[in-house]
């Protein structure tokens, strides 16, 4: 019973000392490489690195090599068995505020071993409430939005893109 005892204790202990000593910052790299792939660059962020978790913050986001969005925060934080990213205080650029509403609160992502097929979204903004899910077996992002009233009415067109089922625009998108 002891030995049992003991080793249920050295395997926690070794959970705890890969949790702590993750290569957060390197993961964050390569993060940023698979962005790069596909044309889009953080630039100008700094960087901390806790215990559990890694903070990036005042993150440029380009794509193709334009400006299109300001981070103020974003956090990642991982226990290998439930992960989530929360990022905050989203400004998009005024050029592209005609397309979308240009303040984005929150977006979270949690993705747990329990339910590891999805990783669930949800997110506050001027455009309103915002959930869903990426199924990740079956390469499909789910998003359901309940619109604020400034959505309705000056972004009708990105509002036409989604399906209106019962008060909330649905939108799926195959990758």
């Amino acid at each position: 019973m002891k030995k049992i005892f003991k080793l249920c204790i050295y395997f926690l202990f070794f959970i705890l000392f890969l949790l702590i000593f993750l290569p957060k910052e390197s993961i964050y790299n390569l993060l940023e490489q698979k962005l790069s792939q596909q044309n889009i660059i953080i630039s100008d962020e700094k960087r901390n690195e806790k215990l559990l978790s890694l903070d990036i913050k005042n993150a440029n986001v380009f794509y193709n090599e334009v400006k299109g969005v300001n981070i103020r925060d974003i956090n990642f934080f991982s226990l290998l068995v439930y992960s989530k990213v929360e990022v905050n205080d989203v400004k998009l650029l005024e050029s592209l505020s005609s397309f979308f509403p240009p303040f984005i609160k929150n977006i979270e992502l949690k993705h747990s071993v329990l339910d590891y097929q999805n990783i669930n979204i949800s997110s506050l903004g001027d455009f309103g409430l915002l959930n869903g899910k990426i199924d990740l077996l079956n390469r499909v992002l789910i998003l359901n939005l309940d619109p604020s009233s400034e959505m309705k009415r000056k972004y009708i067109k990105v509002l036409k893109n989604m399906k209106l089922k019962e008060g909330r625009y649905n939108y799926e998108y195959r990758f």
